[in-house]
């Protein structure tokens, strides 16, 4: 005699969430602002810079946060420094915006070295 077949149970798979990496511009509205920490070392405690740029409008920005901020935590209190007018910021050039990209990258080399 026959069985009747047991149905095989399916796997649930999960997407995990992560946090994004890129954010709305305050500024101009565009999707495009991101938020770097230029030193990686540092000890829980203590405070790091975060560079704030916008690739539209050419928003830029250094504000300071804790060791333990990530990305998203530093967008926060960018926004709310720059709704209440407490920020300075400035629009950089492209000639600014290539120089500064150098300096981070000799700066992350210059770290890579010490280690």
């Amino acid at each position: 005699m026959g069985r009747r077949r047991r149905k095989k149970a399916r796997k649930i798979i999960r997407v995990r969430k992560t946090l994004p990496k890129v954010f709305q511009c305050p500024n101009c509205g565009i999707r495009a602002l991101t938020i770097t920490f230029p030193e990686k070392r540092g000890e829980p405690g203590s405070s790091r810079e975060a560079l704030i740029k916008c690739g539209h409008c050419k928003l830029y920005a250094k504000i300071e946060v804790p060791y333990v901020f990530h990305e998203v935590d530093a967008y926060s209190r960018f926004l709310d420094l720059f709704h209440e007018g407490k920020l300075e910021y400035m629009f950089m050039e492209e000639e600014e915006e290539e120089a500064s990209e150098e300096e981070s990258l000799k700066l992350s080399t210059e770290e890579k070295g010490e280690q």
